[in-house]
C-alpha cells in the first residue's frame, strides 16, 4: 500500500510508520521539515494548513491510506480534503477523548456521549471531526485516550500531568500529587495500539463515516498506572493527593483529568473487528526507556 502520514514525525506517526513499514508498505510523511521522519520513510515537506502547499506537495499522487495525526480544527481538514478527493482509499483522523464533557457520570462513555463545548482543544477537534464527515472522503476518526509511547513523557491524573522530571521525582519520592488519591479510572493506549486500530479498519467500508473510541486494552486507576511506573523504576510509590472538586476549582482548564476516562469500544470491535490487547506494561517500559534517554 501507499501510505501518507500527515505529521509523521510525531510519536503516533513514528509508531504508525513502524507498523506499516514492517508489513512491507511504502510510507511517506508530510511535515514542515522541522523534525526528522522515521528511517525508511519518504519525507515530503509542506504546510498542511495551507491548501495550495498541501496540493502542490502531493500533486499527481494517490494513496491507499492517509493518516492525519495533526489536524486540530476544521480548517486543517478542509485544507487537505480537496487534494485527496478521488485519490485516497481511506482517510483517518486522529481525534481525542477530550471531546467528551467533563461532568459525565455514566461509564463507559459511548461515542454519542455529552461533549465539551467550552475548551478550545475539544471544540477544535470536534470541528475537525465534523469537517471530516462533511468532506466526502472515505474517512474514519479515532478517539484515543491517554497515549503512551516513545516520544512523550508519562503522566496523567496528577497535578504534574506529562512531566519530564517524573522519573527523577519518583526516585526521590517527592513531587507527585495525584487527583482523588489516584482513584480515577483510565484506559491508556500505546501508540502501537492506535496504529493497529488504523490497520484493522483498512478495507472495511463499514468504518467509513464513523467516529470510534480507541482506548487501550486495560482499565486501571491512575494510582495503578503510577505503581507500574514505580515498579519499573524499582522504587516505592509515594504521592500526595488533591481532592477532585478542589482540583477542578483550582485548575478549571484541566477538568477532563478529574473524571473517569473509560470508553465503550463496541463500535471498533463490531465494525473493524479490533479489540485492543493488554499491553500497558510494555507501553510503560518503552516510554520509561525513552524518558531515561531524553528527559
Amino acid at each position: 500500500m501507499q501510505v501518507l502520514l500527515v505529521g509523521g514525525s510525531g510519536f503516533v506517526g513514528h509508531a504508525a510508520a513502524a507498523l506499516f513499514l514492517s508489513r512491507g508498505h511504502r510510507v511517506a510523511s508530510l511535515t514542515r521539515g522541522n523534525k526528522p521522519n522515521p528511517p525508511g520513510v519518504e519525507s515530503l515537506v509542506g504546510d498542511r494548513s495551507i491548501a495550495e502547499s498541501f496540493a502542490g506537495t502531493v500533486k499527481g499522487r494517490e494513496f491507499d491510506v492517509v493518516l492525519d495525526v495533526t489536524a486540530m480544527n476544521a480548517g486543517h481538514v478542509n485544507a487537505i480534503a480537496p487534494a485527496l478527493k478521488g485519490r485516497v482509499a481511506h482517510y483517518f483522523l486522529i481525534s481525542t477523548d477530550f471531546v467528551y464533557g467533563t461532568d459525565i457520570e455514566t461509564f463507559p462513555i459511548r461515542e454519542d456521549g455529552p461533549k465539551d463545548t467550552d475548551r478550545g482543544y475539544a471544540t477544535g477537534k470536534l470541528a475537525a471531526e465534523a469537517a471530516m464527515l462533511a468532506s466526502g472522503l472515505p474517512a474514519t476518526a479515532l478517539r484515543p485516550g491517554h497515549i503512551l509511547g516513545a516520544g512523550k513523557e508519562l503522566g496523567s491524573g496528577s497535578i504534574q500531568g506529562r512531566d519530564k522530571n517524573l522519573l527523577r521525582s519518583m526516585r526521590a519520592g517527592t513531587g507527585l500529587t495525584l487527583i482523588a488519591e489516584g482513584e480515577y479510572l483510565i484506559a491508556p493506549v500505546w501508540t502501537k495500539q492506535i496504529a493497529l486500530a488504523v490497520a484493522a479498519c483498512i478495507g472495511k467500508s463499514a468504518t467509513h463515516g464513523q467516529i470510534m473510541n480507541c482506548p487501550g486494552g486495560e482499565i486501571v486507576t491512575t494510582r495503578q498506572y503510577y505503581q507500574l511506573i514505580a515498579d519499573r523504576l524499582g522504587v516505592p510509590l509515594k504521592f500526595d493527593s488533591i481532592g477532585g472538586r478542589e482540583y477542578r476549582e483550582k485548575y478549571p482548564d484541566k477538568r477532563p483529568f478529574a473524571r473517569h476516562r473509560v470508553y465503550d469500544t463496541s463500535k471498533l470491535r463490531d465494525l473493524a473487528g479490533y479489540t485492543p490487547a493488554p499491553m500497558l506494561k510494555e507501553a510503560i517500559d518503552e516510554t520509561v526507556d525513552w524518558m531515561e534517554k531524553n528527559c
